[in-house]
């Protein structure tokens, strides 16, 4: 039951996250680093980044946060394949 909350949890957010701009939609909580200092923070680039993975544009991902971008997509293989152990006949640890 966990497992199927926390696939249903990330979909939902992938999904929000390819349908609403980070950088242009206000629903998303502010930075306080970005508000305290003024800096981007690793953060902002990775939610940036994930959006631009998720519409395709790689080097506009890499340009925001160049190790998400590579860490997203094999990230999303291990939890994929993760989530289907169970479905492959494994006892799930």
């Amino acid at each position: 039951m966990k497992r199927a909350a926390f696939v249903a949890a990330a979909v939902a957010f992938a999904a929000v996250l390819y349908l609403f701009d980070p950088a242009e939609t206000p629903f998303y909580p502010p930075c306080r680093i970005r508000l305290w200092t003024g800096w981007s923070c690793p953060g902002c680039g990775a939610t940036r980044a994930l959006h631009a993975l998720l519409h395709g544009r790689v080097a506009a991902a890499w340009a925001l946060n160049p190790l998400w971008t590579l860490a997203a997509p094999g990230l999303c293989l291990w939890l994929a394949w993760r989530g289907l152990r169970p479905l492959r006949g494994r006892r799930a640890a």
